[in-house]
């Protein structure tokens, strides 16, 4: 849903904005034009990217800070923030199945990176460190020019959360490719 909506946001979507000036034999002259908010996009669609509306790829960053949902099995009357439901991240306390449940997020993530984001482009993702990142890390690696591993400071020193930060992706490597 997320690539038809960006397809159909690369499309004019607004009609021309319609100017109405009188000459002068007082006759009424209207003319159309694009929207400022239109001709701003289009001229950097046009001037700032080689690639065409037609390849897909029309992203320069592609951000996922993901995390797997769990269930809420109770409590669902309670809108606390010691809910399991509402708090900001959703882990089970089970390392190994919240770092593979990050990996499958940021393949999914990659994937979708690899269908959408322009060469040159960057992308970010959260996981859970474990022993499946530096697998991930490699194909990063294959996808993009310069690939980073960052945990911030504001993430508590017992956390397993770090970033991947992923910059300059190559135009000549696809999803597939990575796999090989």
């Amino acid at each position: 849903m997320v690539k038809d909506y960006l397809v159909e946001f690369a499309q004019p979507r607004n009609p021309p904005v319609q100017e109405v000036e009188t000459s002068e034999d007082d006759e009424v002259v209207v003319t159309e034009r694009p929207s400022y908010i239109d001709a701003e996009r289009a001229e950097s669609i046009d001037s700032d990217h080689e690639t065409s509306l037609d390849d897909g790829k029309l992203v320069d960053v592609v951000l996922s800070d993901m995390s797997d949902p769990w269930l809420q099995t109770s409590g669902f009357s309670s809108n606390t923030l010691s809910n399991p439901y509402y708090r900001m991240m959703n882990t089970s306390g089970m390392s190994f199945r919240d770092h593979a449940g990050s990996m499958d997020l940021c393949l999914a993530a990659l994937q979708f990176a690899s269908d959408t984001l322009r060469t040159g482009g960057h992308f970010v993702c959260k996981f859970y460190q474990g022993s499946e990142d530096k697998d991930l890390e490699l194909k990063l690696k294959k996808m993009f020019g310069k690939v980073h591993r960052e945990k911030p400071e504001s993430s508590r020193n017992e956390s397993r959360e770090a970033f991947f930060v992923a910059l300059r992706r190559r135009g000549d490597v696809t999803f597939e490719d990575v796999w090989k």
